[in-house]
């Protein structure tokens, strides 16, 4: 692959991950409402999800699903539904919130690192981009095939975690410095609301 190559690969994976999402909103939530750690967790899981899309693009798997609506539709209302019990959940974690630091020691890692992988992973739409992203960069390399495509991705998945985890790092470093009525709309009811939009908006989302 040549450099020019590599550098417009890198800007179109950068531009893709701040692209606002159930991805980008599950990571703010989060940091929002539990700190930074929680964030990083989250992040983690979510590099973990949209990597089997990955391994699932590269091996043909993904163009299969593709071509199966009924499977692309089960997927596509889990992650719906999971995506509303996220949103339902924030509104019902009030205790929780109202002690936020940002780093918090006592945070579950597995829960967060859970929610950021089934977030990823229940998202058909991944799968699909991945189909119409991946190919188009190689034609510019000599052998392409499951390993090229992989490391592909992958360069994806790295500025994934760049880009996520350095908007961890701001959404709980400010949310610490909100205070009152304020922290609780930032932690908790804006987040919630928009999870639940995005999961009712791929709820009706045609195939």
């Amino acid at each position: 692959m040549s450099p020019d190559s590599f550098i417009l690969l890198v800007v179109a994976c950068l531009a893709v991950n701040l692209t606002p999402g159930p991805s980008v909103l599950l990571v703010t939530s989060v940091s929002a409402a539990r700190g930074f750690k929680a964030g990083v967790f989250a992040v983690l899981g979510m590099t973990a999800g949209a990597f089997v899309h990955v391994v699932l693009a590269a091996s043909g798997v993904a163009a299969a699903l593709a071509t199966a609506p009924l499977a692309f539709t089960i997927v596509q209302y889990l992650g719906a539904a999971y995506l509303i019990y996220l949103g339902i959940d924030l509104f019902r974690g009030k205790r929780e919130i109202a002690k936020t630091a940002f780093y918090q020691d006592g945070v579950n890692g597995w829960q967060y690192f859970r929610r950021g992988l089934l977030v990823d992973a229940l998202n058909p739409k991944i799968a699909l981009f991945f189909l119409a992203f991946i190919p188009q960069f190689l034609t510019s390399v000599e052998n392409p095939g499951f390993l090229i495509s992989l490391a592909l991705g992958s360069i994806f998945l790295v500025t994934g975690v760049v880009v996520n985890g350095s908007l961890a790092w701001l959404v709980a470093a400010g949310t610490t410095r909100a205070q009152g009525r304020s922290q609780e709309w930032l932690q908790r009811w804006i987040p919630g609301s928009v999870l639940i939009f995005l999961g009712l908006r791929l709820l009706w989302q045609e195939n």
